[in-house]
């Protein structure tokens, strides 16, 4: 199960967290204090976070799975 939350994943899945707070609301979240919001903000958010899952789930699938020791296996 971990090996699959690279930071990918975790970063994708803050950053949509973030779009899916900046459409709630209105962008207010995404900005800081004295910025008109923009609503184009939070649709950046959501694009750059389901591009890291994307990433993350890739960069997870090509990996090389460790192949086990058998000796040490039979050990524990």
């Amino acid at each position: 199960m971990l090996r699959q939350l690279n930071m990918f994943i975790l970063t994708g899945i803050a950053l949509v967290c973030l779009g899916f707070a900046g459409f709630l609301t209105h962008s207010g979240f995404l900005t800081e204090a004295g910025i008109k919001p923009v609503l184009s903000t939070s649709w950046i958010y959501l694009g750059t976070g389901i591009l890291m899952l994307v990433n993350g789930v890739l960069s997870w699938k090509q990996t090389p799975v460790k192949p086990v020791d058998k000796k040490s296996a039979t050990k524990s």
